[in-house]
């Protein structure tokens, strides 16, 4: 990118050949390499200087006259900046008017640098004559100002009267030249240089971007023919406009009568004016331009203003800015660390923000954790956080947990609340040291920790959260110390019940020696609140003890609250070791068995007690026990039967055979050669024929075994009951007519081999219930007779011999 540089325009009354156009008249006289027509136009339009008729008319000296200084902006065109003085006669004649233009024009806005338009008056590179030729020399970019240097023009501020007010006002009438309300701005002064002050000064205000697009002209002729927005009239010809009272078009400053219009102070103004006459003014300057950039393409805020002011001036934060600034740090994580960041958070912090403001802080700081700021932050947060604490507030509802930035000393602050809080306190702090990833050392917060520990105990339906906590073990170690001494005084019922009703979630995973009298409390609340996974826990840790003590221990430490089941008491005493179980079991065993409806659960237990030496005290319960032990040792020896196989059966309890029922159908099913399992069926009574025959109905599905289930349920059916016979029926005629001929043909194989005329029998019932089938599946033409349906097995009941 090439460097800048301002192209420079001469504008007089040429004489023949002197100027571009080659004639005689006003014309440009001379300009630089590069001016374009389009520029030439721009500024014979906006920027000449203008000569008050009036005083040519009266011949007024030459010296009179003020020299001019303009400048304006275009999008289109960029920017001009001119001087004007006064000549006198034409160039041909003696006719008045004659007057010389020197121009600057740039598109580029950088060629001014720092420097605002009017400080360019009475500049000592500005040209008043004509150049010997038709081309003249540009002005390099950054031109030296005239006397309205920035200490020049705060010091001349400063000496006029009521200089604060005049210089917000002239600031915020021109602030607002780019707003919806605007206004143009007319000064009255007969001293240029003193209306070029007021308007340096108030350009000084503005970010030099905005200060380049104010144009001025000092002075216009005729305001309302002028374009720029700032205009400056000699009192001479100002007439009713420099009266602040009847000029209701423009803001008014009459610098010759001190009266100007009354202006509403726009905030930027009232910011800056008065560092502006109190600080650096050059600091104030890079403070303007700073708040510009923090801002973007919008107007800075109150605290782009209050942060460029803290990092550039250094100025302090007032209390109630606190907020604002930590949000908009927040909100600006790509500021500078070390020439932003920090500098605001110090001052914020300097001024004391309330929470709010600590947790915005302290979230905007995330992002600057290297910052020297970071941790004095973290620090402050922590502070504000455990003053909530101590105000008995909880801080960190609905906070979410911090980065795990720490700050030195951030510990030993979690560490001395423990000192003072109260134990009801304690669980906060817990929280708020979770939060900022802080683990206290249990020896320097043991007595708190006790505390804690004794209100837990005293409030065990309080809104607590052990799982977020740091120390949580130590914390649960010290409760279940506080539980377990409060169980051996008067306090024992109290805390059985809060284990039944709270403790036992938290110190179930604690609970690993059932003779301890808390963990025996707490397991037995966990089963009794259904977790039967506690069994095998419990039976596991008990079975290094001999009986009968481990029978007693276990039992204690399960079912004091809650009367287990068949299937509890067999996996509770399957896992125990072998031996004579203790006298609390035993009872406890009687008390879950009395009046209980016996099932293969009960029997199961009953099997497994008697391992253990166990004797029911009931007669029924005993004849039960025998029985079932002496069906599982039939089971057990097959296919090895005497020759009578089912007359041990037939003298067992029929309960025990109803019970166990499926099992044997099983075992008939799969272990015994058809005529040996139909024999069993004859020698069953009709309690257990019933039930063998449902498990049996049950097994016709089975793709291997359902054909053989078929056979041996035919052969019950036969010599069951009638309502056997009726459930048979229902369920054989749909599978027949839905079996393959392969399935019929297992059926009477097995028949077969059961021996006498049960094929016969079947295969008439088989025809019968194919004859049903190929009736529905022809309605048309009927037959003339309908196939008689059969009787029940065709009358017969087979034979039972």
């Amino acid at each position: 990118m090439t460097e800048p540089r301002f192209r420079s325009l001469y504008y007089t009354d040429c004489l023949p050949g002197q100027g571009l156009r080659g004639g005689a008249g006003f014309q440009f006289q001379a300009v630089s390499p590069g001016v374009g027509h389009e520029t030439m136009t721009f500024v014979q339009r906006s920027s000449l200087y203008e000569a008050p008729v009036e005083w040519m008319r009266a011949q007024r000296p030459v010296a009179d006259y003020p020299p001019s200084l303009t400048h304006v902006h275009d999008a289109a065109a960029g920017y001009v900046t001119a001087r004007g003085v006064y000549l006198g006669a034409e160039a041909n004649g003696v006719r008045e008017g004659n007057q010389f233009t020197h121009a600057l024009a740039t598109g580029d806005a950088r060629a001014y640098g720092q420097t605002r338009p009017a400080q360019l008056w009475d500049a000592p590179w500005w040209v008043e004559r004509p150049a010997p030729g038709t081309v003249c020399d540009p002005v390099d970019a950054e031109p030296e100002p005239g006397p309205w240097g920035v200490d020049a023009i705060r010091e001349w501020v400063l000496g006029r009267p009521d200089a604060e007010a005049w210089l917000t006002a002239v600031a915020s009438a021109f602030d607002r030249l780019d707003g919806a309300d605007r206004k143009r701005v007319l000064f009255v002064g007969a001293d240029p240089a003193a209306v070029l002050g007021w308007i340096a000064a108030g350009t000084l205000l503005l970010p030099q971007e905005r200060a380049l697009r104010v144009g001025f002209r000092v002075y216009a002729t005729n305001p309302n023919f002028s374009r720029q927005d700032v205009l400056a009239v000699h009192p001479d010809w100002a007439g009713a406009l420099g009266d602040p009272a009847r000029n209701r078009e423009h803001v008014v400053f009459n610098l010759d009568t001190g009266v100007r219009s009354d202006v509403e102070p726009t905030p930027a103004a009232r910011h800056w004016a008065p560092r502006f006459l109190r600080a650096d003014p050059y600091d104030l300057l890079d403070a303007v331009e700073l708040a510009h950039q923090f801002a973007g393409e919008h107007q800075p805020t109150a605290a782009d203003r209050v942060v460029a002011g803290v990092v550039v001036l250094g100025d302090p934060v007032a209390p109630a800015e606190t907020a604002a600034l930590a949000d908009w740090l927040a909100a600006r994580p790509w500021v500078s660390t070390e020439d932003v960041a920090d500098p605001v958070a110090r001052m914020v912090v300097d001024a004391g923000p309330d929470l709010a403001g600590w947790r915005v802080l302290d979230a905007a700081m995330a992002a600057h954790a290297d910052g020297a700021l970071a941790e004095p932050v973290r620090l402050g947060l922590l502070r504000a956080e455990l003053a909530e604490v101590r105000a008995g507030r909880d801080p960190v509802a609905g906070s979410p947990a911090l980065t795990t930035r720490r700050a030195a000393g951030a510990v030993e602050l979690i560490e001395s609340e423990f000192a003072v809080v109260p134990g009801a306190r304690v669980g906060a702090v817990l929280r708020l040291a979770a939060r900022f990833g802080l683990v206290p050392r249990l020896d320097r917060v043991r007595d708190g920790v006790h505390r804690f520990a004794q209100w837990w105990a005293d409030h065990p339906d309080a809104a607590v959260e052990p799982d977020r906590w740091p120390l949580r073990d130590a914390l649960v170690d010290q409760l279940r110390d506080e539980l377990a001494l409060r169980l051996t005084d008067a306090r024992a019922a109290g805390v059985e019940s809060a284990v039944r009703r709270t403790w036992w979630r938290l110190l179930l995973p604690t609970a690993t020696d059932p003779r301890m009298p808390l963990d025996a409390v707490v397991t037995a609340a966990a089963f009794a609140a259904g977790e039967r996974g506690v069994v095998a826990d419990v039976v596991g840790r008990a079975r290094g003890l001999p009986q009968p003590e481990a029978s007693d221990v276990a039992w204690k430490a399960l079912f004091r609250h809650a009367r287990p089941t068949a299937a509890d008491l067999a996996k509770f005493f399957a896992g125990l070791p072998l031996g004579r179980i203790g006298e609390t079991a035993a009872t406890g065993v009687h008390q879950a068995l009395a009046d209980t409806v016996i099932t293969a659960a009960e029997l199961d237990l009953l099997a497994v007690l008697a391992g253990q030496g166990w004797e029911p005290r009931q007669p029924a319960l005993r004849c039960l026990q025998h029985d079932d032990s002496v069906l599982r040792s039939w089971l057990a020896a097959l296919p090895n039967l005497p020759k009578t196989p089912g007359a041990v059966l037939g003298e067992l309890d029929p309960k025990v055979l109803e019970i166990r029922a499926r099992t044997l159908a099983a075992a008939l099913l799969d272990r015994l050669p058809p005529a040996t399992a139909a024999a069993v069926l004859k020698s069953a009574k009709s309690g257990p024929q019933e039930a063998l025959l449902d498990a049996l109905m049950a097994a016709w599905g089975q793709p291997r075994s359902g054909p053989h289930a078929v056979a041996l349920s035919y052969v019950c059916a036969m010599v069951a009951t009638d309502r056997a016979a009726e459930r048979f029926e229902v369920k054989a005629g749909p599978w027949i007519r839905a079996a393959g001929s392969d399935s019929l043909a297992v059926v009477e194989v097995d028949l077969t081999a059961c021996g006498g005329d049960w094929v016969a029998q079947w295969r008439a019932y088989v025809a019968a219930a194919r004859a049903i089938r190929r009736k529905h599946a022809k309605p048309a033409p009927k037959p003339a007779a309908e196939p008689k349906k059969p009787g029940r097995f065709f009358g017969r009941r087979g034979d039972r011999s």
